[in-house]
């Protein structure tokens, strides 16, 4: 599955008003590459609109659009009226004419994603089902698992199998796996349930799950949370730190990089701003999976990126940026970047190579060269941005040029102008 991905400035410092001009400008729809690479879908005046990545003319595709949660496949774009809807819709984005249809039918849909160019649903019944573009409506697609809980509705899907939040034994919540064509017996994994995709990782070998064991308790953060490990294919199941569990919303907080789970020892809820936790509080740390810990920093990380086989890239909670280098388990180096209010770290992939580390600062955004210098490609005028793996570039709201949409190459060289209406959301990125 590939995520498109979106992010707003985070207006917490004065927002610097610079007139920068980034090198290789060109305005208007010019072409940038010599093909198409992609399409970007987006809102202007509540207005569904898509433009070529090469800077081809955009295309008006719906009047008075409105939508949320899209994930889409080659054929069709699916995503919801809002966040509370279990409605899914479903838009064409081969017949620019077509309008969208309810593709949920009678089924209330309260969990989707696509892997593969197929549609993976889950309805209030606790089906879970798979879908190609040839099923015309949901009631056409393949039933793969039922007794889905219905109260954690989470899945994910790794080297073809189906992770999956459960009820064993009529009322108790558990992980569980199976083929993700609905073939096979059901693999029970472990007692709770995994609260996002993002705390499923894989490798070539293994598949890695942090657990909530205790989702029943909403009011505290406890020490509840148990790294769970088998093979890709299925098979032995080994609890890493079963008798030292994790605390909540120190592993909530955090995120896997590599073969490490980031979490952040300590983290207090942030209830003056208004957002999720204070990365002030607490101190970063890396969770290895022999249930060992290495202290990577004296306050939280909100960012994190991996630069190398040892390297990483972080931002704490100050909004500063960091380089630190891990040798046999211990941090050997670390380097402070000559950088503040920095937002953002992430790593542009192409085929599962990194082609480009790209810092995200009130003043601008930065890519990190080999030798931790960087570079700025594009100035304060920022306001949003959007990247999708596999799909070149940086994709932004320029709010110097009235809101307007533009490009980036990933070495900062090339700038294209994608589109010259209002642009107030980049709703998805996709492969032509």
């Amino acid at each position: 599955m590939k995520h498109m991905h979106l992010f707003l400035r985070r207006t917490v410092f004065t927002v610097l008003v610079l007139s920068l001009m980034v090198t290789g400008l060109i305005s208007g729809n010019v072409q940038a590459k010599s093909a198409n690479e992609g399409f970007v879908y987006y809102i202007s005046n509540d207005d569904l609109f898509r433009v070529g990545t090469d800077g081809s003319p955009s295309q008006k595709l719906h009047s008075e659009f409105s939508g949320v949660g899209f994930e889409s496949t080659h054929d069709y774009i699916y995503y919801t009226y809002d966040w509370k809807s279990t409605t899914l819709l479903r838009l064409s984005v081969s017949d620019l004419q077509a309008q969208p249809v309810n593709y949920s039918g009678d089924k209330k849909i309260v969990y989707y994603e696509t892997f593969d160019n197929l549609l993976y649903f889950m309805d209030d019944q606790g089906g879970i089902y798979r879908a190609s573009s040839s099923n015309q409506k949901a009631s056409e697609a393949t039933l793969i698992a039922n007794m889905a809980d219905t109260d954690y509705p989470m899945f994910t899907v790794k080297n073809g199998r189906l992770y999956y939040n459960a009820i064993k034994a009529g009322d108790t919540s558990w992980v569980a796996s199976k083929s993700a064509d609905g073939s096979g017996q059901v693999q029970w994994i472990a007692s709770g349930v995994f609260e996002d995709s993002y705390q499923v990782s894989s490798n070539l070998t293994t598949v890695s799950i942090m657990v909530n064991t205790e989702p029943k308790e909403l009011n505290y953060s406890i020490d509840c949370m148990v790294l769970y490990t088998l093979p890709i294919n299925g098979g032995s199941v080994e609890a890493v730190n079963l008798k030292s569990p994790l605390d909540s919303n120190a592993v909530n907080a955090g995120e896997w990089i590599n073969e490490y789970y980031l979490y952040n020892k300590g983290i207090e809820l942030d209830y003056e701003n208004d957002e999720d936790y204070d990365y002030t509080t607490g101190k970063g740390y890396l969770f290895k999976k022999d249930g060992t810990s290495i202290r990577l920093h004296k306050t939280s990380i909100d960012e994190i990126a991996s630069i190398g086989t040892n390297k990483y890239v972080f931002i704490d909670g100050y909004g500063k940026a960091y380089v630190t280098t891990i040798v046999n388990s211990k941090v050997t180096t670390t380097k402070k970047l000559k950088l503040s209010d920095v937002y953002y770290v992430r790593n542009l992939i192409s085929k599962d190579k990194v082609k480009a580390t790209v810092l995200f600062a009130e003043d601008g955004v930065y890519m990190l060269n080999e030798n931790l210098s960087f570079k700025k490609i594009i100035g304060a005028e920022w306001d949003k941005f959007s990247y999708e793996d596999d799909i070149p570039g940086i994709f932004y709201v320029n709010a110097e040029d009235n809101d307007r949409m533009y490009y980036v190459s990933e070495d900062g060289k090339t700038t294209v102008k994608l589109a010259d209406e209002q642009v107030s959301t980049i709703m998805l990125i996709t492969e032509p």
